[in-house]
């Protein structure tokens, strides 16, 4: 999913990585076909960067989705290892994926100097509103005239919103994961909390509670940290494509 770094606990991600995939293949099912109409046109020469690739499931997705290659920025080091043996582990994958040890925005440097497309998924929100625009400010000057760019975005939430946990349960094998999630009332302080409990039939066997930065990023949000020669196009209430601005 961090020198200027991003706002997220490295340390909160080392050991959240055990449960992390647990609980995104859904988020990445959702977003598949927004990948494919925003890429699916490239050819296996261009670049699309995924900045904040975590453990690449996006990773996986995006390249089922298009043919081009791929850089992945990710900072944390679990994180990256799932990452790397993800890749290693598909020949496609493989001969497409570069990852690269790294943060927004402090080591873009690592990256092409010139991109056909990116992807900032499930990520905006760990950075803090500088290090948001600095990203964006390089994107936009390292985004090709036709490229296109792929976030995601938030809905600021209800004032009223029960402060009620979120759960999503998995099984594997004989255990049950249990992830619960403060609900987005509480969450809208910049701050998140998330508690996973893993039970062997009526008993629980172990309770891991991690906590981080967290801010709620909305399209407008991103429209207005987005530098001049990019424009922002809502295409759904929680995706958004980033384009290039015609010259006047």
């Amino acid at each position: 999913m961090t020198g200027a770094p991003m706002s997220i606990d490295d340390a909160g991600y080392e050991r959240l990585a055990e449960f992390h995939d647990l609980f995104m293949d859904e988020p990445w099912q959702r977003l598949g076909p927004y990948v494919r109409d925003a890429f699916a046109h490239l050819g296996g020469d261009a670049v699309v960067v995924e900045v904040g690739a975590g453990t690449g499931m996006g990773t996986r997705t995006i390249a089922r989705e298009m043919p081009a290659r791929i850089v992945a920025l990710e900072p944390a080091l679990v994180m990256r290892a799932v990452l790397t043996a993800r890749m290693a582990d598909d020949t496609d994958l493989a001969s497409r994926v570069t990852v690269v040890a790294g943060s927004a925005p402090g080591d873009l440097h690592l990256l092409p100097d010139t991109v056909d497309g990116f992807v900032c998924a499930h990520m905006l929100g760990h950075l803090e509103r500088v290090a948001r625009r600095d990203l964006l400010a390089w994107l936009g000057s390292h985004l090709n005239p036709g490229g296109v760019g792929l976030v995601t975005t938030q809905q600021a939430p209800d004032p009223g919103a029960a402060d009620e946990d979120i759960v999503e349960v998995r099984r594997l094998g004989d255990y049950e994961y249990r992830a619960l999630h403060l609900s987005a009332g509480r969450a809208a302080a910049e701050a998140y909390t998330s508690r996973y409990e893993v039970w062997h039939g009526e008993t629980r066997i172990r309770d891991e509670r991690f906590s981080g930065s967290w801010r709620i990023v909305g399209a407008d949000d991103i429209a207005a940290d987005l530098p001049p020669t990019l424009r922002l196009e809502p295409v759904d209430r929680s995706v958004a494509l980033i384009r290039p601005r015609a010259p006047v």
